[in-house]
């Protein structure tokens, strides 16, 4: 890790001691002797950011409009209630009439579909009255031809006997055809009804709803020009969004050489400036004054508590797998060196970033603990996450831990001679190793050149 690992001073102390009184230094040259003390142990990762509000508080309009009134200025600090600006009030009357006129627009849609609806029903029960006459009239025509062939045996003796008995067979050939043909005549056809259909009659209650909430969100915004501060705190004027910077636009594309120059050379051959087109080619954005327009729903203002802050910091790919949520934080400002600032990890980012020195990097959201110091956004800071932190523990150098075969051993020295000792070690810093098991506090150790030593060989 890039963080210093750090003993404390008693530790420390003690093996130097040890170290200058000469309890190293046996028959192997480069061999260092020192004994075993508690102590704490505790390692830091570094990294670089800046400040910003923890908890910033959008203000929003409800309605767009033009600034008539702006009576703050960036940075001034406001009471619950003030005033922040002051919207046209002729544009949201204009707005809050055409409101209206597209709620009631809304509204008669639903009611033209309904209208249409019941004259198509009233049509189909037209239609299907007028089956029912002709049915009925079909019937009372087929009872009349009935009766006629029925009719006819009756007329018969007033036709030549040598007639009659074709007459009779031929009445009868046309009734038993008539009856027959009645018999396969097609039905009329159904015409299906199933009343105003679901879907429609719901997407006339989603339109009315939200013509409605807009309608109430207009009047609401109309009623009340000023935009008012929700919270106490300092007033951040949000930063102008909308058309896209020249530099933002190259970045996107990527590759395609400078965005400027060539807008350049196309403005030449069409004989008009395009700089516009693209946000003034890298100009100042423009700031909020009386006359800008506000958009509804986007953040005009911000209110933040400068006591309440944060450090968006970059941590190194190498460092981030030791960062957790509430390690404690040191934190320094460039702008208050003699200042030692504290907080507490508050959030560990998943996707990198690219740092800028061309490394990757992660963000790290750093809480800080609440101060009486005044602080500004944007202020550099370096902060020391501490990743590690034992206290009261068994450490030795890493420089006495061998490992052999997934095996860590140290040599112990006794009666002046080294012999080898398995051991577990725990946690770990670039400098020190903490020991779980297989060392007392008291013992004497091969702190340097442990790679020398042989069992057995005499060290001291």
């Amino acid at each position: 890790m890039s963080g210093t690992g750090r003993v404390t001073a008693f530790l420390s102390m003690v093996i130097m001691a040890a170290l200058c009184a000469g309890c190293f230094g046996g028959s192997v040259e480069g061999v260092r002797v020192a004994e075993v003390a508690r102590g704490d142990v505790s390692a830091k990762v570094s990294a670089v950011g800046t400040l910003e509000a923890a908890q910033p508080t959008d203000v929003k309009p409800l309605v767009g409009g033009t600034i008539a009134a702006l009576p703050v200025k960036e940075g001034d600090y406001v009471n619950a209630g003030d005033v922040l600006a002051t919207l046209d009030e002729k544009e949201l009357q204009a707005q809050a009439a055409q409101a209206e006129a597209d709620y009631l627009t809304n509204a008669s849609i639903g009611d033209l579909l309904e209208g249409q609806w019941a004259n198509t029903t009233s049509l189909y029960k037209g239609m299907e009255y007028a089956s029912q006459l002709f049915v009925e009239m079909q019937g009372q025509i087929d009872q009349l031809v009935l009766d006629f062939f029925d009719l006819m045996p009756v007329l018969m003796p007033l036709f030549p006997p040598e007639k009659q008995e074709y007459l009779k067979s031929l009445l009868a050939e046309e009734r038993a055809e008539y009856i027959h043909a009645a018999a396969s005549r097609p039905g009329l056809p159904s015409i299906p009804y199933s009343g105003y259909p679901s879907s429609a009659a719901a997407a006339d209650a989603a339109r009315m709803e939200a013509a409605s909430y807009d309608y109430q969100r207009v009047l609401e915004g109309a009623g009340n020009p000023d935009i008012t501060a929700p919270v106490s705190g300092y007033v951040i004027f949000a930063e102008p969004s909308g058309i896209m910077t020249t530099d933002l636009i190259s970045e996107m594309l990527g590759g395609l050489g400078s965005l400027t120059s060539s807008m350049s050379a196309l403005s030449g051959l069409l004989g008009a400036d395009l700089s516009g087109l693209l946000g003034g080619g890298g100009g100042a954005a423009e700031e909020l004054e009386v006359g800008s327009r506000l958009k509804a729903g986007q953040t005009a203002f911000q209110i933040v508590d400068l006591q309440d802050m944060r450090v968006m910091a970059q941590v190194e790919e190498t460092d981030v797998p030791v960062v957790q949520e509430g390690q404690h934080v040191e934190i320094f400002l460039d702008a208050y060196p003699d200042i030692t600032f504290t907080g507490k990890v508050a959030q560990v980012g998943v996707k990198s970033q690219a740092g800028s020195a061309g490394t990757t990097v992660f963000p790290v959201v750093v809480q800080m603990d609440r101060t009486d110091i005044p602080l500004r956004l944007g202020y550099n800071a370096t902060v020391d996450i501490q990743v590690l932190s034992r206290k009261d523990v068994i450490a030795v150098p890493i420089t006495a831990v061998l490992e052999e075969e997934g095996a860590e051993y140290i040599f112990v020295v006794e009666e002046g001679k080294a012999y080898r000792r398995e051991i577990e070690t725990g946690d770990r810093t670039e400098e020190w190793a903490q020991v779980v098991s297989g060392l007392d506090e008291g013992e004497r150790i091969v702190v340097e050149g442990a790679g020398k030593v042989k069992e057995g060989q005499k060290v001291e």
